[in-house]
């Protein structure tokens, strides 16, 4: 009875020295992981890395990791004229990610995710007529997939709703229906309330999918496949 309740307290101890060992190593790794991908996208900020699936170790045995999970809070993307806009909450599912050059590189077969940009911030690749004074106030959510687009022109407000289209890494925004414009050319009139965002700074590999218009923003999805991991 001595003698197993010896055994016992072996197994256990040794249990936990693994768990403890695969947790370990999966502490490093993701630190290794975050810093590859700040590096990809050019972030001055590390963002948080999970690595999924128990044990750990028999995963990094194959160079084969079922799943990683990386969140940015926020980072910039270049806008029309060289300015900036803020994209926020990037959520990035990264699966079956195989390392490779003694784990120095690593690319993930398919990558999904998620994040947002704010009208206030897509606001700014809006363009404005320095003759006119026309220009685009205000982004908001119009309803069944469209943006509700507020333009100022000669004292006068007026608004239209416009599609939403994604293209080439690219946000492209076109009014359905123009508003009256007291004779001016429609394709100047378009200069002011349509507009592009393209997003720059995705992880390589990764392309800009869809743009669905909520009362946040534009929530965005973007995906890919054989995404590389470096930096």
């Amino acid at each position: 009875m001595r003698t197993l309740r010896r055994l016992a307290i072996v197994a256990v101890v040794l249990a936990a020295l693994l768990v403890g060992a695969d947790r370990l190593a999966v502490h490093i790794l993701e630190g290794k992981a975050a810093d590859r991908l700040a590096a990809s996208i050019g972030l001055s900020a590390t963002p948080d890395v999970s690595i999924k699936g128990f044990p750990f170790l028999t995963q990094i045995a194959t160079g084969d990791l079922d799943e990683i999970d990386a969140s940015i809070d926020s980072y910039e993307s270049t806008v029309p004229g060289g300015s900036t806009a803020r994209i926020e909450g990037l959520e990035l599912q990264l699966k079956n990610v195989e390392f490779s050059n003694s784990y120095t590189s690593a690319t993930a077969r398919t990558a999904t995710g998620t994040a947002l940009i704010p009208y206030d911030q897509l606001l700014r690749a809006a363009a404005s007529d320095p003759d006119s004074g026309a220009k685009v106030t205000r982004l908001s959510d119009g309803g069944n997939g469209r943006i509700k687009v507020e333009v100022e022109a000669d004292g006068q407000r007026s608004s239209v709703l416009s599609t939403v289209k994604v293209a080439d890494d690219t946000i492209r925004v076109r009014a359905e229906k123009l508003p009256d414009t007291g004779g001016i050319p429609e394709d100047r009139v378009r200069e002011i309330t349509d507009f592009q965002q393209t997003i720059t700074r995705l992880p390589g590999g990764v392309s800009l999918q869809n743009a669905t218009p909520t009362p946040e923003g534009l929530r965005l999805t973007v995906g890919g496949t054989n995404v590389p991991i470096t930096g």
